[in-house]
């Protein structure tokens, strides 16, 4: 490819270009100065995709106790250890370089060149996704570089700025991105070349970036409400008094599709097909708590153990790293994660109905969810419910519920049994809450980061802890350790003590 590219340039400064211009050895043919919008958002938005399925998700998803490292692959005790809240400084090296390194270096090129080449809807969509990307990455780490990041050779050292103030900020952010978005004239509008929100036309996919938008702001209003429960209530109703768009319907979730082929798969079944085969399943929390309402998502969520193809007699077991004996003899992860399932090979199912490799493959063509319908709904019942907001606390339970299970493709006959039995509203507030919390839990299934949130700001789901000497803390971590990457290399880059430092929102006792 370089050579076809290096002979094209050659031929054409030495149809069109003078000896002098050929002869500039100055200029290197290979040093490329300019790269398209067009081809910047594409890869923003798949580097987004992944994040929402790989490194990070697995360290949130493993503390909040929706899977488990307890696999028979001893060779690879790697997700027992992050389980008992062992996640180092090195191991947050590749996420945060991608992160910072890629998404947010892609997206800050991007908006400046959208803006001088006056292509507004592409440098909203990139304000929008870099408050997206902010947002979860102080939820996940607190103080980071932001005001001087992505500066690229103007600045190696960016400063660690204040969680809060970032936080503040991102509000400014998005709502310059839903201006620019909203511009009635743009040279390039991106409908196309976006694996996020690619539409038929600009107005579909701009719809859906403003409902995204809105609803992102609705999610970090709520992140406030263990802090300053007042900044919540009057953000949230004044943005929803405001007349503002939101999401309303599963349509408009905010995710990325992964494909069946090799190397576009969804990294959490690539992961799982590779190097660390029998090592990551459902945890034992998550599926007592959806086994204690027969909850019909299992049916998506999670293979049967012991194994049987008939769901009106299937049973779920998850497994937890305090379990004495690495095994198989757990439930799997199943469709709803890794896309669409070959028929089992019977011929692989042990006697005891525990399953070798290979006995159901997938697609892999799962989305990564990071943020959806199901969630807004939620937090409109929270809000309502807690926060004088305006609405109905039990019709958006209610909505959040049903919104959930027709992603997982649960039959309306099996949704309706489910909202008799489970879906109202009962009790004080406080547990109320936490029934809106339990369900908005198994709702993010497999949703970045989100859930660890939740737990850290109303402590809900009523987790049990790991406790020392088998896990590192007497708690789930309230954040990450930063890079060692970072830590080695920018002088303004200072460790934290442990990961019970908190986030500046994480305030309850």
């Amino acid at each position: 490819m370089k050579k076809l590219v290096y002979t094209t340039v050659l031929a054409t400064g030495l149809a069109l270009g003078s000896c002098t211009s050929f002869l500039d050895v100055n200029a290197d043919p290979n040093n490329i100065q300019a790269v398209q919008v067009s081809q910047l958002l594409p890869s923003a938005t798949v580097n987004i995709g992944y994040m929402g399925s790989s490194d990070l998700f697995r360290y949130a998803s493993l503390l909040i106790q929706q899977f488990s490292g307890q696999g028979p692959n001893t060779g690879f005790a790697t997700f027992k250890e992050y389980e008992r809240y062992n996640i180092n400084d090195s191991d947050v090296n590749n996420q945060w370089v991608t992160i910072f390194g890629t998404v947010l270096s892609d997206l800050e090129l991007m908006t400046a060149q959208a803006t001088t080449e006056g292509s507004p809807h592409y440098a909203g969509v990139g304000k929008i996704l870099k408050a997206y990307t902010y947002q979860i990455v102080v939820d996940s780490w607190g103080d980071v570089p932001y005001t001087e990041a992505s500066r690229h050779s103007a600045n190696f050292y960016p400063k660690f700025d204040d969680d809060e103030a970032i936080y503040k900020d991102l509000i400014r952010l998005i709502d310059d991105g839903i201006k620019d978005v909203s511009a009635t004239t743009s040279v390039l509008s991106p409908n196309i070349n976006t694996t996020i929100y690619a539409g038929t036309s600009w107005a579909v996919s701009q719809a859906r970036w403003i409902k995204f938008a809105n609803t992102l702001k609705l999610r970090i209003f709520l992140h406030y409400s263990a802090k300053d429960p007042a900044y919540t209530t009057a953000q949230i109703t004044a943005l929803v008094n405001s007349g503002a768009k939101f999401m309303e319907s599963t349509a408009d979730n905010f995710q990325m599709l992964f494909l069946s082929e090799s190397q576009r798969q969804n990294p959490l079944y690539s992961m799982e097909n590779g190097q660390f085969k029998n090592q990551f399943f459902p945890n034992r929390f998550i599926v007592d708590l959806m086994n204690s309402k027969a909850d019909p998502r299992r049916n998506s969520y999670f293979i049967p153990f012991p194994y049987t193809a008939t769901p009106a007699t299937a049973t779920f077991k998850g497994a937890s790293a305090l379990d004495v004996d690495p095994s198989a003899n757990y439930s799997r992860n199943y469709q709803y994660l890794y896309g669409t399932p070959s028929a089992a090979n019977l011929s692989l199912v042990n006697t005891n109905g525990s399953l070798k490799d290979g006995a159901i493959t997938f697609s892999g063509n799962s989305p990564a969810r990071l943020l959806t319908f199901a969630e807004y709904n939620f937090i409109r019942a929270e809000a309502a419910l807690l926060y004088s907001a305006p609405g109905s606390a039990q019709s958006f339970f209610e909505a959040g519920i049903r919104a959930s299970m027709a992603d997982a493709g649960v039959a309306a006959a099996d949704i309706t049994t489910y909202i008799t039995a489970n879906g109202t509203l009962k009790g004080a507030p406080q547990q109320m809450l936490e029934q809106i919390i339990n369900e908005k839990y198994v709702a993010n299934h497999a949703v970045l980061v989100e859930p660890w949130t939740d737990y850290r700001r109303t402590g809900y789901p009523a987790l049990t802890p790991l406790k020392t000497p088998f896990a590192i803390y007497n708690e789930v971590p309230r954040s990450l350790f930063y890079a060692q990457s970072e830590i080695n290399n920018n002088p303004n880059a200072k460790q934290k003590g442990s990961m019970l430092d908190r986030v500046f929102w994480d305030t309850r006792k």
